[in-house]
């Protein structure tokens, strides 16, 4: 684990976007392996879910999410050429695989979703199985995912399934199963398929994404987006004393 790199318990990848899906159409063609794509919401659950620690623990690459974590890992001395946000990542791939005739797993979302995707992309061999809500606590039903996965051989594993289900699932399929990549996107899909609509670009460039999603679907992501803002401060001062002490914090384990 490089200190360079490395900040809150995580060693991230430090390249940008371009360089990464270098890496992914090389890895793509090895023993099955994954990525995490780390944000603030991330590093909360990271403080009390042990299944989410172990993942990020046998993730390949652990890919900045987040332009405000991205400003936050500047400010420690943690340069990383950008942030890559997994909604922008997803549609990459998506792209790559119609050009080059790809096949993907999809675990998660709607079977109308999946089949928009097809229509916007004919030239992905698409696979899905949409597992029912409360999967993960459910073990018969984590494996039917896993077998899914595991029967279906692609270059891309997509794990729409939300945090921490997906990175649990990802990190439970074993590289000697199958080859390809997994990732666990979050809503990506919605927002590829026009489900949902992302926030204008300029928005974005200010990091001010979160605020359009939040008055998109306040129930759901107000209560997040402030348990966020309540834990970032801390555990940003708790860093930084950290690491002006010469030892950079790592999640309790």
């Amino acid at each position: 684990m490089s200190s360079d790199t490395n900040a809150f318990g995580i060693d991230f990848f430090s390249g940008n976007k371009k360089t990464l899906l270098t890496c992914i159409r090389e890895g793509v063609k090895q023993p099955y392996s994954f990525v995490v794509t780390p944000n603030v919401d991330h590093l909360v659950q990271l403080e009390h879910d042990e299944q989410l620690r172990d993942a990020y623990l046998k993730a390949r690459w652990r890919v900045c999410d987040s332009r405000i974590l991205l400003s936050l890992l500047s400010r420690l001395g943690v340069h990383l050429d950008e942030a890559i946000p997994g909604s922008d990542l997803t549609l990459d791939l998506l792209k790559w695989a119609d050009r080059d005739r790809l096949r993907i797993v999809l675990i998660g979302s709607a079977a109308s979703e999946a089949d928009k995707l097809r229509a916007l992309y004919p030239g992905i061999s698409l696979y899905h199985y949409n597992p029912p809500m409360g999967f993960i606590k459910k073990p018969e039903e984590v494996q039917r995912c896993l077998q899914f996965i595991r029967e279906n051989p692609s270059e891309l594993v997509l794990y729409a399934v939300g945090t921490p289900r997906g990175e649990v699932l990802a990190a439970a399929t074993q590289p000697y199963e199958r080859t390809g990549m997994g990732f666990s996107i979050g809503a990506s899909i919605s927002f590829a398929t026009g489900t949902i609509k992302r926030a204008p670009k300029w928005m974005r460039e200010y990091k001010l994404e979160w605020l359009h999603r939040m008055c998109m679907e306040p129930r759901r992501l107000a209560k997040r987006y402030w348990a966020d803002a309540v834990y970032i401060v801390p555990a940003f001062l708790r860093e930084k004393s950290s690491r002006q002490k010469g030892s950079p914090a790592k999640q309790e384990s």
